[in-house]
């Protein structure tokens, strides 16, 4: 793999933890610099500075090579260290949830991708984050009900479902007024009755719907490993 540059602000976020691990502050790297301190707050933040202060910054940093930040093996041990401490955080994670899976989270962003979920999957649980308003939390919960009753409607005509999409993307663009995201996700189940002699098997869509705050970006939903039907 071609390693070239390290992204700016992943750059600038390891100046600040080689600054701090030295118990210096950036007025004091300033002066070792010989550059002045916005200069360095603008490194540290991923905002672009002349090559000059660069090389000045790696040397007040300790390092002897003052290019050291364009060296191939010094990014690609940067990004070995940010695998590795994501990866940790996501032992650490998956250790707060035993008895859960990890599944892709999506963002639903309009009525036709929330109508294609309720399409697609044969059973659903939603969950509402405590940390959104009373008013958010409402609109969540009505979002809800509504694509339940949808999920019990087979064979919807085209001109309807147009209009369905149309009334659930308005719901969606409420939900985002007040500071809200939808989050879906679906995994495939085997479904298997007990009771039958040949412990025969018939496949399911499960889907997961989260609404939380819109700050707050999810790449996965914890859902659980096991999924009892009533």
């Amino acid at each position: 793999m071609n390693i070239t540059l390290l992204a700016p602000k992943m750059l600038g976020f390891w100046a600040r933890c080689v600054r701090d691990a030295q118990h210096l502050s950036q007025d004091a790297l300033a002066a070792n610099a010989s550059v002045n301190i916005r200069t360095v707050q603008r490194f540290e933040s991923g905002q672009p500075i002349n090559v000059m202060s660069r090389r000045a910054i790696a040397k007040a940093l300790g390092y002897d090579d003052p290019d050291i930040f364009d060296d191939p093996k010094f990014i690609e041990s940067v990004l070995s260290f940010f695998d590795n401490l994501k990866d940790l955080k996501q032992k650490q994670l998956d250790d707060q949830h035993p008895d859960q899976i990890r599944v892709k989270a999506n963002a639903i962003a309009s009525g036709e991708e929330a109508v294609g979920f309720a399409d697609t999957v044969n059973a659903a649980s939603f969950t509402i984050d405590a940390d959104l308003s009373e008013e958010a939390k409402e609109l969540a919960a009505a979002f809800w009900d509504y694509l339940r009753d949808l999920m019990d409607v087979d064979d919807i005509a085209m001109s309807c479902r147009l209009a369905l999409a149309k009334d659930v993307g308005e719901m969606l663009n409420d939900l985002r007024s007040k500071g809200a995201s939808v989050y879906s996700a679906i995994r495939d189940h085997q479904l298997r009755n007990d009771t039958r002699k040949d412990q025969s098997s018939w496949p399911v869509k499960v889907g997961f719907l989260a609404v939380v705050p819109a700050d707050r970006h999810l790449e996965v939903l914890y859902v659980p490993k096991r999924t009892r039907f009533a």
